[in-house]
């Protein structure tokens, strides 16, 4: 029979980065035009034409984060 310690050793922590990762590659994407036309960011337009990449596509839960980290000061 093993040992408690040896099974913990063994086991992985599950970190907020592993489970935010598998979510994000769940969650619907769209391009920049797509959010910069969108209902949900209409008061942030000029902030998501300024930040987000061409020919990239983004989740919600992407741009929430660009958009808090840049109103916190950063790019």
């Amino acid at each position: 029979m093993a040992k408690t310690n040896d099974i913990q050793n063994k086991v992985e922590p599950v970190t907020s980065e592993a489970v935010r990762g598998a979510l994000s590659s769940a969650l619907p994407k769209f391009t920049k035009v797509q959010l910069v036309q969108s209902e949900k960011y209409v008061h942030r337009r000029d902030a998501l034409n300024a930040l987000l990449e061409d020919d990239k596509s983004y989740s919600f839960t992407e741009v929430d984060e660009i958009l808090k980290k840049f109103d916190k000061g950063g790019k």
